[in-house]
């Protein structure tokens, strides 16, 4: 048998109704459409429930025969329970039979026929009782390095680690300085501060940024304060608590919201509760088994040998199922969680949420949600956020009441493999589709998107590395430049909430870490690239399709990406009202080829967003044009 003789395409409503994820105890009816040249006994749907892992079979009906094929059809009741549920085809003749799935474990859409039990597709079951909160989907994020950003007043050197290294220059370049076995033995610092944040809040409010999200504040001794030393005290050289609440204040005069990070997974082990070197006044975890935080931590051979993240001596892991800890963190009257609500902090990214359980998350979910429902919790999770696995079992993120979002690296690895040539328009259309099938809507339409973050190479620096290495540097530099534009337009105009990580939008550059950490380059910005995302900013703010439109996506070249974003009828994709508009996004990845393309669109004109004279006009249904190297566009529907 043929692949070419059945197909069924998760991604279109007369194969999968209705597409994507799907509301637990709600039907979803599938079809495949087979050549009439085999003599059929049967064609069976095989369904498993991942929970149980117990498949069931259900016969299909034949339904329709047109064009030497007919038509089989079923309709499969979902679980009650939230889940994933895995599907695939077998074709049964009178003398043998075949099996059709996806084409691979990654990637939805068509099939493959196959003589053996084939990859499945998959239909995530949720709880539609939870939704992302509404005016997340229409933000805009500042992802802030607090050291590295601005520093307001004099700098409090005196109040860095007496281990540290204070650069005397904010121009300087970050360094670590460590010792034979690899250890940071000093720290670097440059003093950026939370009044330094306050003082360029309407430089930030004029980027169209609706949150700002600050790597970790609370005290501690590096400088990226992931080893957390007190969680109830900003660290001295940010700052002060009432500082970090002032930022709240007059963020949200801005119409901005600040987001915390928690580093719930792991604590310093200079801290109150380890306290390995015995310089907080606290009886700590290392220095006695009577010490009440002594059960937070997992010992193998007390008091030097311990679980630590990554064997990282100076992170010791904490026992995520003690409930001391979980009383400290979450439900204790003066819970980290409970104290920073009560300075108007609400909103939390969990830093290695997969190191998380989701028992823990869910009690930090409900304990924010309690306290105001528009909270939102946003978890790091660097794969398709519902078939990861973590712990032994299938993670629970998106299936309702664990996270709000996470971070969508998925989409920055697709989007470096287009440039790269890894990928072409094809594989990133099918890819990204696939990711919108697996997600809830709400989930898709939540999504942190960012180019850079302090984890990876900042966009520049990844772009440099995809040209040829004997390109004169300023025919690269205006490469680059297009670029970068074309990608960071896409990550403003796409479903989910764009996030621009502090300075990409001044032209810095950076490889692995500490280089992407880089200080924010005051005076020495390239001002046409932050007014570009100023432009971009306020396109997004003023345009509701780019936020909770419909999209459809386009592979129209394997060299030219698109898609559109819409509003008709005066109801957007979640059934807010909005205006009616459509625009279309286009990009020619090809750094020296024109490439001319059509597209079916609406009749009429369609302006060119960034120049308003270049106007194209739509000939019965085609919009046809031509993207020159490195172009990008956005487009808008003249009514």
């Amino acid at each position: 048998m043929k692949s070419n003789d059945v197909y069924h395409n998760s991604f279109k409503s007369q194969y999968r109704e209705p597409f994507g994820a799907a509301p637990k105890g709600s039907n979803v009816t599938l079809t495949i459409d087979i050549h009439n040249r085999y003599r059929i006994s049967s064609v069976i749907l095989h369904y498993i429930l991942d929970k149980t892992d117990q498949e069931q079979t259900q016969e299909m009906d034949i339904y329709s025969e047109q064009h030497q094929y007919s038509g089989y059809e079923t309709t499969i009741t979902m679980p009650e329970e939230p889940q994933l549920v895995w599907y695939y085809f077998e074709i049964q003749l009178e003398d043998d039979s075949f099996f059709y799935g996806r084409r691979n474990i990654e990637e939805s859409g068509d099939g493959l026929v196959y003589a053996h039990v084939p990859p499945s597709w998959q239909i995530t079951v949720y709880d539609s009782a939870y939704e992302t909160p509404e005016w997340w989907k229409h933000g805009t994020i500042y992802q802030i390095f607090p050291d590295r950003f601005y520093a307001a007043g004099e700098r409090e050197l005196a109040k860095a680690p007496k281990t540290s290294l204070m650069h005397s220059h904010w121009e300087n370049d970050p360094i670590y300085i460590r010792d034979e076995n690899g250890a940071v033995v000093r720290w670097d610092f440059f003093a950026g501060n939370i009044q330094g944040i306050i003082e360029r809040l309407d430089y930030i409010a004029s980027l169209g940024v609706t949150v700002i999200y600050l790597n970790p504040v609370f005290e501690a001794e590096s400088n990226h304060r992931y080893d957390t030393g007190d969680y109830h005290t900003v660290d001295q050289l940010l700052g002060s608590n009432e500082d970090l609440a002032e930022l709240v204040q007059k963020a949200g005069e801005h119409g901005i919201e600040i987001m915390l990070d928690g580093v719930f997974n792991h604590t310093g082990s200079n801290s109150i509760y380890f306290n390995q070197r015995g310089q907080y006044d606290s009886i700590g975890a290392y220095q006695s088994k009577e010490s009440p935080y002594y059960s937070w931590y997992l010992f193998h051979n007390h008091p030097d040998e311990y679980e630590s993240w990554w064997g990282v001596g100076t992170l010791p892991t904490v026992n995520k199922n003690d409930e001391s800890y979980q009383n400290f963190l979450i439900h204790d009257k003066e819970s980290v969680l409970k104290f920073w609500q009560k300075h108007g902090l609400k909103h939390w990214r969990l830093d290695v949420a997969d190191e998380l359980t989701d028992d823990l998350i869910k009690q930090i979910y409900q304990q924010l949600k309690k306290e105001d429902e528009s909270s939102v919790l946003l978890g790091e999770v660097w794969e398709d956020a519902t078939t990861k696995i973590g712990h032994g079992k299938r993670r629970e993120y998106f299936l309702g009441g664990v996270l709000d979002s996470v971070m969508n690296y998925p989409l920055r690895g697709l989007m470096l493999a287009f440039m790269s040539g890894d990928a072409d328009a094809h594989d990133v259309e099918r890819r990204l589709l696939t990711l919108s099938e697996h997600y809830p809507k709400h989930y898709f339409y939540a999504l942190m998107n960012m180019l850079s973050s302090h984890d990876v190479e900042r966009i520049k620096t990844m772009l440099d590395q995809f040209l040829p290495g004997d390109m004169l540097v300023d025919d690269k530099a205006v490469i680059i430049d297009a670029q970068v534009k074309a990608l960071s337009l896409w990550l403003y105009t796409f479903p989910g909430v764009p996030s621009l990580y502090y300075g990409d939008e001044a032209g810095l550059t950076g490889g692995s870490d500490p280089d992407n950490r880089k200080p924010y380059p005051w005076g020495r910005e390239d001002d046409s690239l932050v007014e570009w995302y100023k432009m971009i900013g306020k396109w997004r703010r003023e345009h509701p399709a780019l936020r909770t439109g419909c999209w459809k996506s386009h592979s129209l070249h394997h060299d030219v990406y698109s898609f559109e974003r819409w509003i008709e009828n005066g109801v957007d994709n979640f059934g807010g009202s909005a205006s009616d508009e459509h625009m279309i996004y286009l990009f020619n990845r090809h750094i020296h080829e024109d490439r001319e393309v059509t597209l079916m669109v609406r009749k009429g004109k369609w302006q060119h967003m960034e120049n308003k004279k270049r106007i194209f006009k739509a000939k019965d249904g085609e919009l046809t044009l031509t993207l020159g190297p490195s172009e990008s566009m956005l487009l808008r529907h003249m009514h």
